[in-house]
């Protein structure tokens, strides 16, 4: 399985008022198998900068995928810090 790309993000309503935490709707384009089939998951990204400046990632996959989760989750969490870092989430 293959990420294609991280699509359609948009910020979340303001639910709480934490300064350090951002959340994010956005849609996750997964090419797999033979054919190269497409399937798009709708995704919920938290990130968060904790005390010591790290920045962390919390992915919460909305629908069922026909892929392992844990992959997928890891796969996820690797682009968006890298995404973070060039500033696409500010």
């Amino acid at each position: 399985m293959k990420l294609k790309i991280i699509e359609n993000i948009r910020k979340k309503e303001k639910d709480s008022y934490l300064y350090y935490r951002s959340d994010y709707l956005a849609d996750a384009v997964f090419e797999y198998g033979k054919d190269s089939k497409e399937e798009k998951i709708p995704i919920e990204i938290g990130i968060e900068k904790t005390a010591l400046g790290e920045i962390r990632a919390n992915i919460k996959i909305i629908e069922n995928i026909n892929y392992p989760m844990l992959n997928v989750i890891k796969i996820l969490k690797e682009e968006i810090l890298k995404m973070e870092s060039k500033g696409m989430f500010t």
